[in-house]
């Protein structure tokens, strides 16, 4: 799928960052948490399809950087990261589709992923800074699109982010940094999710 290209991209990106002098920018790393909607497919015997959504948890890490003056409020990010999403849960899903669905008797077959899954992200995006004259303290918004591209199963997605949250200066070159944020992704579907991210940054100018 197209989405596959984007690690590309960033490592192309990184890769100016590093290269010129001229370019403002920083690098870091970035942990991830959350949570992300899965879908679970189940049959009957005339091959009727049902379906049956789960909230399932996400764990996250890996590195990021950045594009512009510490000082712009507007900054260029790329981040890439490992991430591994928590097996699925057989909580009585023939029950759950019965509920849901009227008329639906017998027994269905399904099957749910008992492993967890590894997933290589990569994704762009811009942050912006909400203050106009923050010193240490700056609150930010984020959005950004990327790619869960690098897996085992083939279940490779389009991920979209939109955030909230802050910066804080430790030193002169040194950021902390968390977000909030909305975690959408696509796979023939959108499935909802969000988490949090934390991570520090350390700038080059």
């Amino acid at each position: 799928m197209r989405a596959v290209n984007v690690p590309l991209a960033c490592s192309l990106i990184l890769g100016a960052l590093s290269a010129s002098d001229a370019v403002a920018g920083g690098i870091g790393v970035i942990t991830t948490a959350g949570v992300h909607q899965e879908t679970i497919y189940a049959y009957d015997e005339e091959l009727s399809q049902y379906s049956v959504s789960q909230l399932r948890p996400n764990l996250g890490a890996g590195v990021q950087g950045l594009l512009g003056d510490r000082d712009d409020r507007i900054l260029g990010y790329v981040k890439m990261y490992y991430m591994m999403d928590s097996p699925q849960v057989d909580n009585d899903i023939p029950g759950k589709v019965k509920a849901q669905n009227e008329g639906v008797e017998g027994a269905l077959e399904y099957a749910v992923r008992e492993d967890a899954r590894s997933v290589g992200v990569a994704t762009v995006g811009v942050q912006w800074g909400l203050l106009p004259n923050a010193d240490a303290l700056q609150l930010t918004a984020i959005s950004g699109i990327g790619a869960g591209a690098l897996t085992l199963d083939s279940s490779e997605f389009i991920l979209v982010e939109l955030g909230a949250g802050a910066q804080y200066a430790l030193t002169d070159q040194l950021y902390l940094h968390g977000e909030l944020a909305y975690q959408g992704r696509y796979r023939k579907s959108f499935a909802h999710g969000g988490g949090v991210n934390v991570g520090v940054r350390f700038m080059f100018d």
